[in-house]
């Protein structure tokens, strides 16, 4: 079978994705896009901070952004005005933000290389500084993901891989130099069983949850793997990998094992985000270019009907 991307629309704006909505972070400010009007802007926000990290929550109501004072600050996407504020007791500034999936929780990643997990109270609109995992040795996490049960918070530390218990904060465990280069980007099935990480080395990595080993590495040489993305049903693992001249969007099959085709790009793509339902794609590169795309697959068609909780959100893509 053949598979391809359909371009949407692309829009000139400065961002980075780093989580799961449609609030991006243009320059110093948070934008918030309509995917049901042709990404229309929504919002627009300029905060007397400058924003960090912005992820939009799974239920579109609110954008929840890190800033350099430090502090967690909260928006209404609705009535645009901010319903919460935290300040962090810290020297250090965040440097990058999500939620999970329920909004229960909020997670920040600081300059130092400290994680904080907060629990968010929506009916009380506060938050709660859960703990803290300290970083003994200064070094930074380069990317973390929350699995979708709230069971395991996955982070990268540079080219270590390491977990914990995210409702109690202990660590369980680590897998030491997991890959060659740093670490850029992890993702963990909605299984708990498989995760998986791309790197500076050119290597994409399935580990064994449970028994720690690597179960499949694919290898593309002299290419860094930036993004990864997995549908809904775990099969299939969309991912970016390139240099900095060229890149290409990829699909793999877990289940078959194979690669199914490549869509090349004459332009470094750093990161991508497949929403819940599977329908969209949304890419940024290094021209500051977000990007929407329809993925054209008929398994894929298949896996958004047979996903019960397959949920189309107004707002699709954070940054």
């Amino acid at each position: 079978f053949f598979f391809f991307f359909k371009q949407k629309t692309a829009y000139e704006i400065s961002a980075c994705l780093v989580g799961s909505e449609m609030c991006i972070r243009d320059r110093d400010r948070v934008v918030a896009y309509n995917r049901e009007k042709d990404l229309s802007v929504d919002l627009v926000l300029q905060p007397q901070y400058q924003v960090k990290g912005v992820v939009g929550t799974s239920d579109s109501q609110y954008a929840v952004y890190g800033t350099d004072e430090p502090a967690i600050r909260i928006l209404n996407i609705e009535s645009k005005q901010e319903v919460l504020v935290e300040k962090i007791n810290s020297t250090n500034e965040i440097i990058a933000i999500t939620t999970s999936r329920d909004n229960k929780y909020i997670i920040t990643a600081q300059k130092g290389g400290n994680i904080q997990v907060w629990s968010w109270n929506q009916s009380l609109n506060s938050l709660k500084l859960e703990y803290e995992i300290i970083s003994q040795d200064y070094i930074l996490s380069t990317s973390f993901t929350i699995s979708q049960d709230n069971k395991y918070l996955v982070a990268a530390q540079e080219k270590d891989l390491k977990v914990w218990d995210l409702s109690t904060g202990s660590f369980l465990f680590e897998i030491k130099n997991a890959h060659a280069g740093r670490i850029f980007t992890v993702a963990i099935s909605s299984d708990n069983t498989k995760i998986f990480t791309g790197s500076a080395d050119g290597y994409i990595n399935m580990w064994n949850m449970s028994r720690r080993y690597k179960v499949i590495a694919y290898y593309s040489q002299n290419d860094k793997a930036y993004s990864l993305a997995l549908t809904s049903n775990n099969r299939y693992l969309i991912y970016i990998q390139g240099d900095y001249e060229n890149s290409f969007l990829g699909i793999y099959d877990l289940s078959d094992q194979k690669q199914i085709q490549k869509e090349y790009f004459n332009i470094n793509l750093f990161n991508l985000f497949l929403s819940r339902d599977n329908k969209h794609l949304v890419t940024s590169n290094q021209d500051n270019v977000i990007t929407l795309y329809e993925p054209s697959l008929e398994q894929l068609k298949e896996d958004i009907q047979q996903t019960p909780d397959a949920v189309d959100n107004k707002y699709s893509l954070s940054a």
